[in-house]
């Protein structure tokens, strides 16, 4: 195996680890959560500056006619540069569990026909949840059918089992937030439109890691988080994707920003033609801003050299996992094939909270867990070095021998 100082020496995206924030007090912090939160970009802090000290701290309510109603747009934009769409079919809005109401009961009414709503096991649970709560609310009587693709060893086949005449909509993670299982949007996309249903797609945990091209996949819409891979800050707003011939999907959430003109202040006002028509409320304009310079870092890098490094780093944790800790009780949960897996690696152990704990607080490495026994390690091409890789391993048995376990088996922080 190559060492990591030499990878990291010839890495061409090196350059981009110092255009991000890093604790002076915790030099040797290795970050792996940035599947879950990103980094915050240095430039971050200037745009802060900029939005809240010149902006809204001199301009005031003048900033709405000096660019913020222009924010959900134009860093839609950017993000639909990112995963290949064209302009205007992309914006931001409130955050992801929201948007994707928005798209299913959108696409549940354009669809009366049809009652079914086919979903995986391993999505999101919050997905899951909306996805039941669009059932409810689209008032047409649909129901919800959970496919369990967990331990298929070919989720895709049992997707299309599933698929029939009744189906109106199938909701997917693109990159499983649990395993990391990687879906193929084209395959599923085409699958889908055999039996005539849509597909409506939650891209969280793969855009800006991962090369998606919406329009070659032929992507109908789609949502996703902004402050994993895109580092846009807690809380960050999510984006929606509407493909522009989807003309007949209707905001289910209507309001004065989704109208043709908002300022009339006519509540009869017509919806906006545009992808605007699925804006509800006044834009989050601080939060939304904070976006840019993350997704701007990696329209720089190339999304191509991203995911080859991701490739790069995640295979190696596989490998070094499978020689130094499996005989510690340690397994890979994610996909070996990197075709079949997003940017984080699943680790299972049957004390998993507890490693991590020890990790987080003795060891200086920040993962997560997700209950009941896997540690999630998330590799952020544009910060994560392959030494952090191998120092992590390092770090996990050096804790493990020496009874790191039985030190935290017993706490349960809020957050896990």
């Amino acid at each position: 195996m190559e060492s990591a100082a030499d990878l990291d020496a010839i890495d061409e995206l090196r350059v981009f680890r110092e255009r991000f924030t890093h604790s002076d007090s915790e030099p040797d912090l290795i970050y792996l959560d940035g599947n879950s939160l990103g980094r915050q970009p240095v430039e971050a802090k200037k745009v802060l500056e900029l939005v809240v000290g010149a902006q809204w701290g001199e301009r005031l309510i003048r900033g709405w006619n000096e660019g913020w109603l222009d924010i959900p747009l134009r860093v839609g934009n950017l993000i639909g540069e990112l995963i290949g769409a064209a302009d205007g079919e992309v914006i931001l809005a409130e955050n992801t569990s929201v948007c994707l109401f928005k798209l299913a009961v959108a696409k549940l009414k354009a669809q009366p026909s049809r009652t079914t709503i086919i979903t995986t096991s391993d999505n999101f649970p919050s997905d899951i949840q909306v996805l039941h709560s669009a059932a409810l609310n689209a008032g047409l009587g649909h129901i919800v059918r959970v496919i369990d693709t967990e331990l298929s060893d070919d989720p895709m086949a049992a997707l299309c089992e599933a698929l029939d005449d009744s189906t109106a909509l199938v909701s997917l993670s693109h990159v499983s937030y649990r395993s990391g299982w990687r879906w193929d949007l084209a395959e599923v996309n085409q699958a889908a439109t055999k039996t005539g249903s849509s597909v409506l797609w939650d891209l969280s945990h793969s855009v800006g890691a991962i090369p998606i091209d919406v329009a070659a996949s032929e992507v109908e819409v789609a949502v996703g988080c902004t402050y994993k891979y895109l580092n846009g800050g807690p809380g960050a707003p999510a984006f929606m994707y509407v493909r522009s011939d989807q003309n007949d999907l209707i905001n289910p959430i209507s309001g004065w920003f989704g109208s043709q003109d908002p300022f009339t202040f006519d509540p009869s006002s017509p919806a906006a033609s545009d992808i605007t028509r699925f804006l509800t409320g006044t834009p989050h304009v601080v939060s939304a801003a904070l976006i840019q310079p993350g997704v701007e870092m990696l329209l720089d890098a190339g999304i191509d050299s991203v995911y080859r490094k991701s490739v790069q780093l995640s295979d190696r944790f596989i490998q070094l996992c499978d020689e130094q800790l499996g005989s510690l009780g340690f397994e890979v949960r994610s996909p070996i094939n990197h075709v079949n897996r997003g940017s984080h690696v699943a680790l299972f152990h049957p004390d998993a909270q507890a490693v991590g704990l020890a990790l987080i607080n003795e060891a200086s490495i920040i993962p997560d867990f997700r209950p009941p026994d896997i540690l999630r390690f998330g590799f952020a091409p544009l910060y994560t070095r392959f030494a952090d890789v191998d120092a992590t391993v390092d770090r996990i048995r050096e804790l493990v021998m020496g009874g790191a376990i039985q030190r935290w088996q017993d706490k349960n922080p809020i957050v896990p």
